[in-house]
């Protein structure tokens, strides 16, 4: 309020002079001491926030002083990253050699090798084509075929034994006892022979008597 009007209020009579001399506004003392409380609180507020900044400014220095080169570790992350990447692709990689290394030997059921290092060969062989893109499109028959086959389509020597063999096998199984998958060659010896033409009068061992 303004001083003048509240002396007039109060029916002071005022002169020329006082009206000059309190041309300004009335200020109560309550009104002061809240704004000397709003000027202690702000002052107050600014200390605090400039111990703060110096706190900050410490602790950013320290940060520089014992952190780690950035670059250094941004490298070590990556490089931990690319091994557990590498390791991921690993494992899934060996699960699927391992499924269809089931598949395989489920597949090798009605199949006789000339010998277990020969069929693990070829199922390693056949694994790794099933595993490539160029097993799309194709069963596998098709890519045993392209294995144990030549470009006329027979079979490559040294691989499989023949349905004829595998017979023969069988039969030396009954006389000797041997078990059909021992590989001994599967060749039958003279007394072996003479003892299955006993038991088979009817069977031609001709085939048999210049086996190599």
């Amino acid at each position: 309020m303004n001083i003048i009007e509240k002396l007039k209020s109060l029916n002071v009579e005022i002169t020329p002079d006082i009206e000059k001399a309190f041309s300004g506004e009335f200020v109560s003392q309550h009104e002061v001491d809240k704004k000397q409380e709003k000027i202690t609180e702000i002052t107050k507020e600014l200390e605090e926030l400039k111990k703060t900044h110096t706190a900050l400014g410490v602790e950013l220095k320290n940060l520089k002083d014992n952190s780690p080169d950035v670059e250094e570790f941004n490298k070590k992350i990556a490089e931990l990253s690319e091994t557990l990447e590498k390791e991921r692709k690993e494992r899934a990689q060996k699960d699927e050699e391992n499924r269809l290394g089931n598949i395989v030997s489920e597949f090798f059921e009605d199949k006789m090798f000339v010998n277990d290092i020969t069929r693990d060969a070829i199922k390693s062989q056949l694994v790794a084509a099933l595993n490539s893109d160029s097993a799309r499109g194709k069963s596998i028959s098709d890519l045993f075929d392209s294995i144990v086959k030549d470009s006329d389509g027979n079979l490559k020597p040294n691989i499989l034994i023949s349905e004829q063999e595998q017979e023969l096998a069988k039969r030396r199984s009954g006389i000797v006892g041997n078990n059909i998958n021992q590989n001994n060659g599967n060749k039958l010896t003279m007394a072996e022979l003479m003892k299955l033409k006993n038991q088979n009068p009817s069977m031609d061992i001709t085939p048999y008597l210049n086996q190599k």
